[in-house]
């Protein structure tokens, strides 16, 4: 059975899921393709790869039967939206972050749970093949003992109206050194280079984070850049490795002997691979039936949470000083 499926929030990002699933359905993986946004405007942007358009997530659940729907709005109305879309479609993609504190993440996975549903949060470079790929190498042994990521996600884009660097892109190394480490809980982070625009919001920053048995991750993250890097260089005990995570086909391996670029053969983009995912998951539901495991989606939130903790912390004392 091919599901017919829905998508809230055509932003940037969401016409991305919509372009891919409009792919997916012409290979005969998806059915159908129902848009929603709030912006009426948004019609000629989704006409060519979806099947209807609404303004409201009430007419899209009422109108029409989906099996999967997409959240991919503002990180602020993600855990609303989840808990009311659940009681019409218990099949969810939720892009990153799902929420912005820990208990709006446990609530939705609560619920998700409770109901025998599926849920595919958005952390898409777990999908990336040229970084499974890296993990395949690492784990035997390729650059010896991992003991340190950088993680690069510099945009010449401009930030959004609300930016949050830690929910936008943070997120995405925190959740990568962990998953790199094997799901290794970290023990210290650290916030520093922080550049904010004239509401306070973050829009650059250089994470440190500590992981017991001596490894760490540091994470730059900004718009605004000079050019886009997307660099992802994992050190070992007996080399490094460099993941292009704008190129899904490349990576890098450098030791003292040499270096080796590996080209992957067919590589499928990212979001497609996690839309092939939750598909599958659908039609067979089990135990499995969130991914990642929610102790990994409630940790990635956890971590940016105390990073904007330390952000605001620390704009409290610079202002009490000032006055």
């Amino acid at each position: 059975m091919r599901p017919v499926v829905g998508v809230v929030g055509c932003g940037r990002w969401g016409m991305t899921h919509l372009k891919t699933l409009h792919n997916l359905k012409q290979q005969g993986i998806i059915s159908a393709i129902h848009a929603c946004d709030i912006k009426p405007s948004k019609q000629h942007d989704v006409v060519s790869f979806a099947d209807s358009f609404c303004t409201d997530w009430q007419t899209l659940v009422n109108e029409q039967k989906l099996d999967i729907v997409a959240i991919v709005t503002p990180a602020d109305t993600h855990c609303n939206l989840a808990l009311q879309i659940l009681d019409y479609c218990k099949s969810i993609f939720i892009e990153k972050p799902i929420g912005l504190s820990q208990n709006e993440a446990s609530s939705i996975v609560a619920k998700v749970q409770e109901l025998g549903g599926q849920l595919l949060v958005g952390h898409i470079l777990r999908f990336h093949e040229a970084m499974n790929q890296a993990m395949d190498l690492i784990s035997e042994g390729e650059i010896g003992e991992l003991q340190r990521i950088e993680f690069n996600r510099i945009t010449p884009r401009q930030p959004p109206d609300y930016p949050n660097i830690f929910e936008a892109m943070a997120i995405h190394g925190i959740d990568t050194a962990c998953y790199s480490f094997g799901e290794l809980e970290p023990s210290r982070i650290t916030v520093g280079n922080v550049v904010l625009d004239d509401n306070n919001y973050p829009t650059n920053a250089k994470l440190s984070i500590e992981f017991p048995g001596m490894k760490e991750a540091c994470i730059n993250v900004g718009w605004n850049g000079k050019e886009e890097n997307r660099k992802i260089e994992y050190y070992g005990s007996k080399g490094g490795m460099t993941v292009e995570t704008n190129e899904v086909n490349k990576l890098t391996i450098t030791t003292n002997q040499a270096e080796r670029t590996f080209l992957l053969s067919n590589a499928m983009a990212p979001l497609a691979r996690e839309w092939q995912h939750l598909v599958e998951m659908t039609k067979s539901p089990s135990k499995h039936s969130i991914y990642p495991q929610p102790g990994s989606i409630i940790r990635s939130v956890k971590w940016v949470e105390l990073a904007n903790m330390e952000i605001q912390n620390t704009s409290m004392e610079l202002n009490e000083r000032i006055e």
